[in-house]
């Protein structure tokens, strides 16, 4: 998708209050994205004079380290403009008073679509709400270290704009984790674990306010952990804007094409995908049972025939002295301690 063009991130974070506004709605969300990428985009049009095109890739973020809810843009940005032929021109290295000017607007934007609804009178959340609120504020950030210099970086009334990773033009390899990192998961299964009385372990890459590096849950209260980062349905945490756009004019001048074959050779319609899985697959998935190996000599076995008449099929079994019954039916487990083995 990104050409060979220097790429900049950038990163906007947000106060707890539009954390829970954004993450319970999401529509809201993607203007205020929409708000965010209209600053940084003028910025680099400005710097070239007016004329050219931007685009990004972002990675909607619904989580914190510590299985917060924490609601967070990472976009991957050429850093420069396209020209309308698709010739790209790099845009000289941004300064902190440049980046503080764009989340300044960013903030003014933000604050003028999201306050009219922090003094609305309207019906009162529900339960999902107030896990939302919840997961926001249970596990505060550590402070800043005033002693750190700002490097491209700027903070307004709780808003944060990041824009200090870059990546040289040929850097594919960075290009490469960049986009990994922004599509990563919500928490690592390698830092997860039960704990010898049942509670959920997970450890953290850095301490928290407390100086927690373990962080222990009931499995009730994981789970509803979980449940306030599941996205919302029918939204993508992927985007794609404006030379990126599927119905971007110049999006057929910056992504490659597929190659084509050679005119020596005739052109062959790509395999229709199969409709559904093969039911030996799926009986594998379920039951860890591979019905198309023999179990004696290891060899493959071929499907010869069939049966679907139900009297026949008892017969069968009956002669071959094997139940003609369904396995009986155990009750819901309740300890978490099944759920993980």
């Amino acid at each position: 998708m990104i050409p060979r063009v220097p790429v900049r991130q950038w990163v906007l974070s947000l106060p707890r209050w539009a954390r829970w506004m954004l993450a319970r709605d999401p529509a809201r969300a993607s203007r205020a994205l929409a708000i965010a990428l209209r600053a940084v985009f003028a910025g680099y049009r400005r710097r070239a004079g007016g004329r050219g095109e931007c685009g990004a890739i972002t990675f909607v973020q619904r989580f914190g380290g510590a299985l917060n809810l924490n609601v967070q843009f990472h976009c991957v940005v050429p850093d420069g403009v396209f020209a309308a032929d698709g010739v790209f021109t790099p845009a000289p290295p941004r300064t902190d008073e440049e980046i503080h000017a764009v989340l300044a607007h960013i903030v003014r934007r933000l604050k003028r679509l999201l306050e009219p609804l922090r003094t609305a009178s309207n019906a009162g959340p529900d339960a999902l709400d107030l896990e939302y609120a919840d997961s926001v504020r249970a596990l505060p950030k550590a402070p800043a270290d005033p002693r750190l210099p700002s490097r491209r970086s700027a903070f307004i009334d709780g808003f944060s704009l990041h824009a200090s990773v870059h990546l040289h033009a040929n850097d594919r390899e960075g290009l490469e984790r960049l986009c990994c990192y922004g599509a990563r998961g919500p928490l690592s299964l390698q830092r997860l674990s039960l704990a010898p009385d049942g509670r959920v372990r997970y450890e953290m890459k850095r301490p928290m306010h407390d100086g927690r590096l373990v962080l222990l849950l009931t499995p009730e209260e994981f789970l509803r952990k979980l449940a306030t980062l599941v996205p919302p349905p029918r939204r993508h945490l992927v985007r794609f804007h404006g030379v990126f756009a599927p119905k971007a004019a110049l999006r057929r001048l910056l992504v490659p094409a597929p190659q084509s074959a050679p005119p020596d050779e005739p052109r062959q319609p790509p395999p229709a995908p199969p409709s559904r899985i093969p039911w030996a697959e799926l009986f594998k998935r379920v039951f860890k049972e591979d019905m198309l190996r023999c179990a004696r000599c290891g060899g493959e076995r071929r499907v010869i025939a069939f049966v679907n008449q139900r009297k026949a099929i008892e017969t069968i079994l009956d002669h071959l002295g094997l139940p003609t019954t369904g396995p009986p039916l155990k009750p819901a487990r309740r300890r978490f301690e099944d759920f993980a083995a």
